[in-house]
């Protein structure tokens, strides 16, 4: 028995520092405090090597005890483990430290201790999803800047894009709008002269001008007076019915409803008036004497009827002689070669009205006027009047001037009280009003 029960206490003498040290690597401070009471007295280490009771105390701030490394708190626990050891070992033959199996008991109690320490280090683990969830809530915000994008993309550049699609419709709209170029048209105009545009066909007939053109260009070929014939009929047209299209050809204009000839002879120029008598024509509808000038430049293409300038001869005993003394010797002759059949003058026969160039359209009428080549009475007179006189000299001697000057009047002629609308209609046949 003796031999068992020291057997024990050497054993509990044993187990006791490991247990110790086990505790001592958990909790540092708890394995220090009974390193400490054993320095003290070394008298009686059992006893108070049995005080480890403050070390549950101790064992209450685990939470730092994770922190150190556990390999400081083994040198500590060694030393109590060497000298107590070997020094109680020949004491176990007295019988009366049998209360050393009471000593066994607070080994039992520091085992219970280690597992809640090691509890303790598991929950830091908890606050790890914690942090996790912070970053969680910063993921909303990500996704209410997406939105802001969002307002620019309710596209207002589209609207914009799809305004300009509207101005192509108003656009044919505008096309009147070159009816501006006309200004120089006289105070008189009609203010449907707006109506007209170059275009005006453009849709309705796309073709027409260049049928126009073909045809034109077809029927002057076999009779090269056509142009000066269409002129003629331009000039006519605008005086009587003061309408007409302009420079550049503003089209849409309409012809009249009424068609009398009656209405002809008292509206245009006859071909016998003076220089004062035309002026007053053209006065009336809004023209000037540069545009009565520029305008008879017009006579460089074209001719004319002998009956339209008979004026210029009379008949006497079979024979014409020229009773203008301003004509050209040479070109009376010319004229009377020309017109005479029979002793009389021949209404049928054509001649020029620019000899030498009747098929150009330049300025050489003018250089024919100073040299007394004028065919008609309203041709010779203008050189006769010294403020027209001047503008055909002008004319004579720059071609560019006299087109530049062409283009103006043509278009101030040519805008005089343009028909449009219900105000006219579109003949089929030219010559007559539709039935």
């Amino acid at each position: 028995m003796a031999r068992g029960l020291g057997g024990a206490v050497v054993c509990s003498m044993l187990v006791l520092p490991a247990l110790l040290a086990l505790a001592a690597a958990q909790s540092p401070s708890s394995a220090l405090a009974p390193a400490q009471s054993a320095s003290r007295p070394p008298s009686a280490p059992a006893a108070r090597a049995s005080s480890p009771a403050p070390a549950p105390r101790q064992s209450r701030p685990p939470v730092p005890a994770a922190k150190p490394s556990p390999p400081p708190p083994a040198v500590p626990a060694g030393k109590p483990s060497p000298s107590p050891s070997p020094r109680p070992a020949p004491v176990p033959p007295p019988p009366r430290e049998a209360p050393t199996p009471r000593q066994s008991p607070p080994p039992a109690s520091p085992v219970p201790a280690a597992p809640r320490p090691a509890p303790k280090p598991s929950p830091p683990a908890a606050p790890a999803p914690r942090q996790s969830q912070p970053p969680a809530t910063q993921v909303p915000p990500a996704p209410r800047p997406t939105p802001t994008p969002s307002p620019p993309s309710s596209s207002p550049a589209p609207r914009p894009s799809s305004s300009p699609a509207t101005p192509a419709l108003p656009a044919p709209k505008q096309s009147p709008s070159p009816a501006s170029p006309p200004p120089p048209a006289p105070p008189s105009t009609s203010s449907t002269l707006g109506q007209l545009s170059p275009g005006f066909y453009a849709q309705s007939c796309p073709g027409v001008e260049l049928a126009v053109r073909d045809v034109v260009r077809s029927a002057s070929t076999l009779d090269p007076s056509i142009p000066g014939k269409l002129l003629r009929l331009v000039f006519h047209d605008c005086f009587v019915e003061t309408g007409g299209p302009a420079v550049p050809v503003m089209l849409g204009r309409r012809d009249g409803l009424v068609s009398l000839a009656s209405n002809v002879r008292r509206n245009i120029i006859d071909t016998g008036f003076s220089v004062n008598a035309m002026a007053t024509s053209f006065t009336a509808k809004g023209l000037t004497l540069d545009d009565l000038v520029t305008l008879s430049g017009g006579h460089t293409i074209g001719s004319a009827h002998c009956n339209t300038f008979r004026e210029r001869f009379q008949v006497a005993n079979g024979s014409l002689t020229p009773v203008d003394g301003s004509m050209n010797t040479d070109y009376a002759n010319e004229l009377i070669q020309a017109c005479s059949v029979n002793g009389t003058v021949s209404a049928g026969t054509a001649v020029d009205c620019d000899s030498g160039s009747a098929s150009v359209f330049d300025n050489r009428y003018f250089a024919n006027l100073l040299d007394g080549r004028g065919l008609l009475r309203t041709d010779a007179v203008l050189v006769q009047n010294a403020t027209t006189r001047a503008k055909v000299a002008e004319f004579a001697q720059s071609q560019d001037g006299f087109f530049a000057s062409w283009a103006n009047s043509y278009a101030r002629l040519t805008s005089l009280g343009v028909k449009t609308g219900a105000d006219g209609e579109i003949r089929r046949t030219c010559s007559s009003v539709n039935g």
